[in-house]
């Protein structure tokens, strides 16, 4: 019998919900997945893929900023239709 040894890891719950639903559809568990990505970074003697930051322009990023916000906050309100399409630039 293989000695394992046990991780605990602190993740997102949305992030490990989604990558679960992927995994599941591979036909791996998360501790497969997880054990696959550490053999890579023994064999790779690094990260087995490479790490950068998007390059966003500064439209998109004003768009993120913008989902975030409503996300969080919810959408903006009007009292009137005029206060709408002046907010939209309309």
């Amino acid at each position: 019998m293989t000695k394992s040894s046990a991780m605990t890891i602190r993740i997102d719950p949305e992030v490990k919900s989604q990558a679960d639903s992927v995994l599941q559809y591979l036909g791996m568990t998360t501790s497969e997945a997880v054990t696959v990505f550490l053999r890579q970074v023994v064999l790779n003697n690094g990260i087995p893929f490479l790490i950068k930051a998007p390059a966003y322009n500064d439209e998109t990023l004003a768009a993120l900023r913008e989902a975030e916000s409503i996300a969080k906050n919810g959408p903006p309100r009007f009292n009137t239709v005029d206060e709408m399409f002046k907010d939209l630039g309309i």
